[in-house]
């Protein structure tokens, strides 16, 4: 491959070589795809990871333009460089040889390069020009979920106003990790949602659809102002999920995303610090670049934007979105730009906002924003958790029949919420009682989600005999979020680590779906070298 730098008069050539184990490529063997027929290509450029592809300044703030030539074999369906806006095809043999020309400046964490045998479906081709790529296992029931993706797009473009005249959503296989950062004109969204309740679905959807005007269209400095694309595309989000859908029909969905984003918060700061993680913008330094998101509090910006929207008006702050993503189309921005822009924009109420800016950027005491701004935090009464506490207080076991028959009314988030609270609560619940929410919730009945917190949970409260079908969990579903969480949880109990280790190295012994960065990731919590296994480097990064 090459690179053409041209400067004035000047041209520069660089040859390089990548190495196949870098960290930002995914090579699926044929067997680890959906399909089983073809083996794919898909790059996860993460933050910084786009340096292992090609040469190149990652920090978000630089934005840049390119060509790219891909050659591969005939038979397989070469997908999309996010952000493509023209494209050449030529043959060459038994190869075609794919040119594309990028003309839009965009940060290298949205150049992502798939390569598979996937199909290509115009969704709605008389309204917009949305194209879904799939592998034909999901094909179906892809084109199910993204019926209404039409009228999720279009209140996205009232809201922040321009953006490209195409759009693509990909869907991933279930062992792909999420792509954090999404593009310009492309969304990624793995296999496994689409098994998901269709609330979860649609405002994750939301998000990333958000996420590609608020982190494509304008990008922050570096990652230390990363709440700035997290936390403007769940408000964004946010926004669009409430004109889909009635928000008196649908007010237990709504306040659960309230929930979830206040719990995720608590989680984190508990998880991840409690001094420079209580700032909006925290201090990176010695921070993985895997791991930023960890450490970004984006949930405080949400929060932040959500106090700004309550005081403004929902109107008013609907005009200040189109503001925000017209003074900086095309720019990278830190904070301080952003309140200077804020400041402008709002010149009459530079007071109010001042002072609910100081509440939010120096320290975090959820107590104290608490008695503040009570309608941030106004919960509906909650029967799910009110039923979890009722069922973990409950001795008499011909009591719990009728507490857990309530479940098989419950859709899936509402059972999400219930073993949500069943498993962050302290007291340890014993295996009879457990046998009764197996025999209501049977795992293969579940969604993966609520498959792996039921998992979670026997493992948790020391159901041994459950270790052998979480084992088989990891295996049929390798995504990173769900394999590592098992895993963890697996080492951290004394009972179950040697199992955990033996059933792990069988996993990677034998050739399965897992990619070689998840193998390292569950090695890295099992506190293993995978030498000591005899997985050479060779087999690891060549499956």
């Amino acid at each position: 491959m090459r690179i053409y730098i041209l400067y004035n008069s000047y041209k520069i050539q660089i040859k390089y070589e990548t190495r196949k184990g870098s960290s930002a490529l995914y090579w699926l063997r044929s067997d680890q795809t959906s399909d089983g027929t073809h083996p794919m290509l898909i790059t996860n450029n993460k933050f910084t990871y786009t340096r292992t592809i090609f040469p190149c300044q990652d920090s978000p703030s630089v934005r840049f333009t390119y060509t790219a030539e891909i050659s591969v074999p005939k038979d397989l369906n070469f997908v999309a460089i996010c952000g493509i806006n023209s494209k050449q095809i030529i043959n060459v043999g038994d190869r075609n040889k794919h040119i594309f020309f990028e003309i839009m400046p965009m940060p290298s964490y949205a150049i992502i390069i798939i390569v598979g045998l996937l199909e290509k479906i115009t969704l709605l081709p008389h309204q917009d020009n949305i194209t879904l790529w799939v592998e034909k296992k999901y094909i179906k029931r892809s084109k199910k979920t993204f019926a209404n993706f039409s009228n999720l797009l279009s209140i996205a473009k009232t809201l922040c106003g321009h953006h490209s005249k195409e759009y693509n959503i990909c869907v991933l296989p279930p062992n792909i990790p999420e792509i954090e950062l999404q593009c310009l004109s492309m969304i990624f969204v793995s296999s496994m949602l689409l098994n998901e309740h269709f609330f979860i679905l649609s405002s994750t959807v939301a998000q990333k659809v958000a996420q590609s005007w608020a982190g494509g269209l304008v990008t922050c400095t570096n990652f230390e102002h990363l709440w700035l694309i997290k936390s403007f595309s769940t408000i964004i989000s946010r926004e669009i999920i409430h004109r889909m859908y009635d928000e008196h029909i649908f007010r237990y969905e709504m306040s659960f995303l309230e929930r979830k984003t206040i719990n995720d918060l608590k989680i984190k700061i508990s998880l991840y610090g409690t001094d420079s993680q209580q700032r909006l913008v925290p201090n990176l330094n010695d921070i993985l670049s895997k791991d930023i998101t960890k450490y970004v509090p984006d949930e405080i910006g949400y929060f932040l934007l959500k106090c700004l929207q309550h005081y403004l008006g929902p109107k008013i702050f609907e005009q200040y979105l189109k503001s925000y993503m017209n003074k900086f189309y095309l720019k990278s921005i830190n904070t301080n730009d952003w309140i200077i822009h804020l400041y402008s924009h709002f010149f009459n109420q530079r007071k109010q906002i001042n002072s609910i800016l100081s509440t939010w950027f120096y320290g975090l005491d959820l107590t104290r924003i608490h008695k503040i701004y009570p309608h941030l935090f106004y919960q509906i009464e909650n029967q799910c958790c009110l039923l979890a506490e009722q069922w973990i207080t409950t001795e008499i076991s011909n009591k719990l029949y009728p507490l857990l028959a309530k479940l098989k009314f419950y859709n899936n988030l509402e059972r999400m919420e219930f073993l949500t609270y069943l498993y962050a609560s302290p007291t340890i619940l014993p295996i009879a009682k457990l046998k009764w929410l197996h025999f209501m919730l049977p795992l293969q009945d579940q969604t993966f989600q609520n498959r792996c917190l039921l998992l979670l949970l026997y493992i948790k409260n020391k159901w041994l005999e459950m270790v052998y079908p979480a084992l088989e969990f990891t295996r049929e579903c390798c995504v990173p979020t769900f394999v590592c969480s098992i895993f963890r949880d697996l080492y951290e109990l004394e009972e179950a680590r040697h199992l955990a280790i033996s059933g792990f190295t069988v996993i990677v012994e034998k050739k399965c779906k897992m990619l070689p960065q998840t193998i390292e990731e569950v090695a890295s919590i099992l506190k293993i070298n995978l030498k000591d296994i005899c997985i050479l480097n060779e087999k690891l990064f060549c499956m």
